[in-house]
């Protein structure tokens, strides 16, 4: 990286790290009368995500909320092409989320404590797998939708890659409803080989009617239909 990019990157960092700091004195306060409940770890962590996106004149709009609508107790499947995804979906996605995350993501300031009360951890100094983790998660008791990013990393060049469909064939199996949903714009912005985050950059959030597990005669069917779908939402432009 050049010196300009260096430098670049410093300036975009640093009023992002103090509106986080900021947020996170907000939340550490709130964690103290609301730790169990989680209401105000998540209404502020998605104040927080919208502040940033305004900050980085990142507008997103949000398409298909309704799809959603009285739903419990389901999987959210996205595409997955840029970390602005998890900004975007934290801040606009119509109810709190359950992050698939390593648990060591959980010291990370302001997203840590989040993952901690919510998160779907997975423990790999215990060997444990994205999978085990799923699993287990598919039958708890946490109301919060769980999202899965079923392509399992960043696409490298913003096109939706083929899924992995084994976390979602476990929750189809549970019986999970399966809601397929796309960000676009978010690989304009900040595509995985970059250090700076382009701004002004319009951002979009599409959410598609539910796959039902039970109208399958298979798992596997009901994945695959989950898949036709968000590459069917990335082409409604």
């Amino acid at each position: 990286m050049s010196l300009r990019e260096n430098l670049s990157m410093v300036r975009q960092l640093v009023p992002l790290a103090g509106i986080c700091a900021g947020y996170h004195m907000v939340k550490l306060v709130g964690n103290t009368i609301d730790a169990e409940d989680g209401f105000i770890e998540h209404r502020v962590s998605q104040l927080l995500a919208q502040r940033l996106l305004r900050h980085l004149d990142l507008s997103v709009e949000v398409r298909g909320a309704d799809k959603v609508a009285g739903l419990h107790r389901y999987c959210v499947a996205c595409s997955h092409a840029s970390y602005l995804d998890w900004a975007v979906l934290l801040a606009y996605y119509p109810s709190p989320l359950r992050f698939v995350a390593k648990k060591e993501l959980t010291r990370v300031p302001v997203i840590g404590d989040y993952l901690k009360l919510r998160g779907v951890l997975i423990d790999r100094r215990t060997g444990q797998t994205a999978k085990e983790a799923i699993a287990a998660a598919a039958y708890d008791g946490q109301p919060w939708p769980i999202l899965i990013f079923p392509e399992g990393t960043r696409s490298p060049d913003g096109e939706i890659q083929p899924f992995k469909p084994g976390g979602l064939r476990l929750l189809a199996e549970a019986g999970r409803e399966l809601v397929p949903a796309c960000v676009a714009g978010t690989y304009a912005a900040f595509p995985r080989q970059a250090r700076v985050i382009r701004t002004g950059v319009p951002l979009r959030l599409t959410i598609g009617e539910p796959v039902r597990p039970a109208d399958f005669a298979t798992a596997d069917e009901a994945v695959a239909e989950v898949e036709r779908r968000v590459r069917a939402l990335r082409g409604a432009g």
